[in-house]
């Protein structure tokens, strides 16, 4: 479903008076994913644009992965999400919260979000957004609406992909740094949109090790931070043979 066709399906559902109480959008976080909440935030504040726009608005709760582990606590999820949710609404309208990286909630904070799912004050709306559905808990799952919009992730693919691959299961960031100064070398795009699509892709080989299970979910967590850590260092321009050899030495495998 495209991000145009979802809004259209929430917005008219909110209309009717229908709109579920929970929506789970599965999508890339920065892009389809966010830019429908935008749209529905947009929809249900149209006189605070500006609010919107700062994440000031005082009928709009948001939470998302922080501190080493990358996840979100129970605690973040009492006070960011659960207690400004149940308060009345400052604008006498709707409360929205948005939970980015909704996967990334460690179980006490997953329980402890369920029950404002089972039994939700009324003009409340959540939006759940995760690039990783197959992470999130099955009960929460069953009661909220999911929408499934298109990954565009800009990653890599064909022999690019394969040989990042193979060297980072190899766990060889000398011979990383040599495959991105070759595609830098040999692509004519700018170097940001290169510098992207390699870093993206390895967040896919770090994501296909959260989910498979195999490791512990902090040591899952902390190799998705590792590789955050390389891009935005990258971004800055530092040696990239020595940031990716960094970020090497942090990744654990199963």
């Amino acid at each position: 479903m495209e991000v145009g066709e979802a809004f259209s399906l929430i917005s008219r559902a909110i209309d009717a008076g229908r709109a579920a109480h929970g929506y789970l959008i599965c999508g890339d976080l920065d892009t389809s994913a966010g830019e429908l909440a935008r749209r529905i935030l947009a929809r249900l504040f149209p006189d605070a644009q500006a609010l919107l726009k700062s994440n000031s608005h005082p009928d709009v709760s948001r939470v998302e992965p922080e501190g080493a582990k990358r996840i979100i606590t129970v605690k973040s999820m009492r006070e960011r999400i659960l207690e400004p949710m149940s308060a009345s609404s400052f604008s006498g309208g709707w409360k929205v919260s948005v939970i980015t990286g909704a996967d990334r909630m460690e179980a006490p904070s997953a329980n402890a979000f369920l029950k404002s799912l089972e039994e939700p004050p009324p003009r409340t709306l959540h939006l759940l957004l995760t690039d990783a559905p197959d992470a999130i808990l099955p009960t929460i799952i069953s009661r909220t609406q999911r929408i499934d919009l298109p990954f565009s992730d800009g990653a890599l693919d064909g022999e690019d992909a394969e040989a990042v691959g193979d060297a980072f299961a190899a766990r060889d960031g000398k011979a990383l740094a040599e495959i991105f100064k070759n595609l830098k070398e040999a692509e004519d795009e700018d170097a940001a949109f290169v510098r992207k699509r390699f870093y993206r892709t390895l967040m896919g080989f770090a994501r296909k090790m959260m989910l498979g299970g195999k490791l512990p979910a902090y040591k899952a967590f902390r190799n998705i931070e590792a590789v955050e850590d390389a891009y935005r260092q990258s971004e800055r321009s530092l040696n990239d043979e020595a940031v990716l050899c960094f970020m090497m030495d942090r990744i654990s495998f199963p």
